[in-house]
């Protein structure tokens, strides 16, 4: 039996369904990029300024990056039909989407960066300068060589020709350095906000909340999916599997800032660390500012909670007191003039 020449190859049959793939999962991740999005602005109003700013380049970025992957898998699926896909040809749209996606990795990177100098015992610790400086050095490498790599995409146009030493050292480079500084920002989250250097600090409770702690509030999230575009990488460079995902990749990066920004406690519009939530600090009402939103721990609560009973029960006792006294007051008052009024009446029927 023949098979039918019009059929597609292997090779072609499995570019598509890669790419595909990844057009599928990345526009899954894109729906809850538009969630979060639509999550934040709609709880923390009253945010800082370069907050709002990075979650609306986040946003404007991803969508762009998602509406090019879609342009993407039409020019694959209907414009490009009839033409034989077993070398996936890099289109326009595919090298700017590959742009935005290292784009989206590095602010992510630098957003992290910024948490760790504050939770690494403060600003002024040689500790949170150290960390901090490392993973902005590690994140501007991958940048740097992530933009090289993408020149090379605009140049060839051939997914084969990462295969050349030349081109698969660069883009290894690039990814290499970004699991570099994403198993950094991993390890010091994960050891800075821990309950013996924030005591206060609430703690998740159950699986679920734990994972989510874990892939989200410490970066796990971040490692795994940029391990898995590396290893797709050095494995095949060639091959289309890293590009599913990195399709995927940048939905994740973005996913995991617009969450670390979400799980906050809102006050007043404003959003507030997991390590300032409960912070042995005065209170807001003192203030009256929407930004020096600071609470006490939860025992000093209870302990002023359990004063101001105190002192209502107080309080009531002495109305009482008080009412009582003068319910007393009142009716000797009222029995006193009855008397006098007997007295004057026996007087007026005797004369």
């Amino acid at each position: 039996m023949m098979s039918d020449p019009n059929s597609p190859s292997p090779a072609e049959t499995e570019n598509l369904v890669v790419i595909f793939l990844g057009f599928a999962f990345a526009t899954f991740f894109y729906g809850l990029t538009f969630f979060q999005m639509y999550i934040y602005f709609s709880r923390y109003s009253k945010d800082d300024m370069w907050i709002k700013v990075l979650v609306g380049a986040i946003f404007v970025l991803d969508t762009t990056s998602a509406g090019l992957v879609s342009d993407l898998v039409y020019d694959y699926l209907i414009t490009m039909f009839d033409v034989n896909l077993e070398v996936i040809y890099a289109t326009p749209a595919f090298c700017i989407q590959d742009l935005l996606s290292v784009i989206i990795t590095l602010i992510a990177q630098l957003f992290f960066a910024k948490r760790l100098h504050t939770v690494c015992r403060g600003p002024t610790s040689i500790t949170s300068r150290s960390v901090s400086v490392v993973v902005l050095f590690c994140a501007f490498i991958a940048f740097v060589f992530g933009l090289v790599s993408v020149g090379q995409f605009f140049q060839q146009r051939e997914l084969s020709a990462f295969a050349l030493p030349s081109m698969a050292v660069i883009a290894g480079i690039s990814q290499g350095f970004a699991t570099v500084a994403n198993i950094i920002i991993f390890i010091a989250m994960y050891w800075s906000l821990r309950p013996a250097r924030y005591p206060d600090m609430s703690l998740p409770k159950g699986v679920f909340e734990n994972l989510s702690m874990l892939f989200v509030g410490r970066g796990l999230g971040l490692i795994i999916i940029q391990l898995a575009y590396l290893g797709t990488f050095v494995a095949s460079p060639g091959k289309p599997y890293w590009v599913a995902v990195q399709m995927v990749a940048s939905r994740i990066y973005a996913n995991t800032v617009l969450g670390l920004l979400n799980v906050r406690e809102v006050r007043r519009g404003m959003g507030l660390n997991e390590e300032d939530t409960f912070s042995d600090r005065h209170d807001s009402r003192d203030d009256g500012l929407p930004s020096a939103l600071q609470f006490r721990s939860t025992k000093g609560t209870q302990q002023s909670s359990s004063s101001s009973q105190e002192a209502e029960n107080s309080r009531s006792s002495e109305i009482e007191e008080m009412s009582k006294s003068f319910t007393d007051d009142h009716n000797l008052e009222s029995i006193h003039s009855r008397c006098s009024e007997q007295l004057a009446y026996d007087k007026a029927s005797l004369s």
